[in-house]
């Protein structure tokens, strides 16, 4: 089986990754030449990441997140790394939202009102202590931020899922 995140290596990609950043980057609309220019790529590397022939670290995935726009728990579903097939694996789509009512008032909130896999998570980032703190932290700068909520989420997932998504 390919992972889209190998939490030992640290590494993103592979097929499924490849195609849903893609496919991310289009409903953009980012051509491969204009998101590499944006993130300070070389030539040819977004179209290797597309085709899944390309790894990537979470600095590189944070980069991605913010050149196409986007906050941490969409990128994350959009590009296979939380996809259907991690959730149905086991994986709680509120394993980042603490233990106890605030997680039984999102469950509610997902089954009742956003019953799609998606996380509510703007609501949900107000919700997670961690997270809570990163984006209170004046030290850090936007793209910092984004990097450390990305290595967390990640970190989590794998923990709860055994090493890989």
């Amino acid at each position: 089986m390919e992972y889209a995140y190998d939490g030992a290596a640290g590494l993103a990609g592979g097929s499924l990754f490849g195609a849903g950043l893609a496919a991310l980057a289009a409903e953009k609309r980012m051509e491969p030449a204009e998101l590499a220019a944006a993130g300070g790529w070389r030539p040819g590397f977004v179209e290797r990441m597309f085709a899944g022939q390309e790894r990537v670290t979470v600095a590189v995935l944070a980069r991605l997140a913010r050149v196409l726009r986007v906050r941490p728990i969409e990128f994350m579903q959009k590009t296979g790394l939380l996809s259907l097939e991690v959730y149905a694996a086991g994986l709680d789509p509120l394993f980042f939202v603490p233990a106890g009512e605030i997680r039984h008032d999102a469950r509610i909130y997902m089954r009742e009102i956003n019953p799609r896999h998606a996380v509510p998570e703007g609501d949900m980032f107000k919700r997670n202590p961690v997270l809570r703190a990163i984006g209170d932290d004046a030290l850090l700068d936007a793209d910092g931020k984004l990097e450390i909520e990305l290595a967390y989420l990640l970190r989590t997932a794998v923990v709860q899922t055994g090493g890989c998504l």
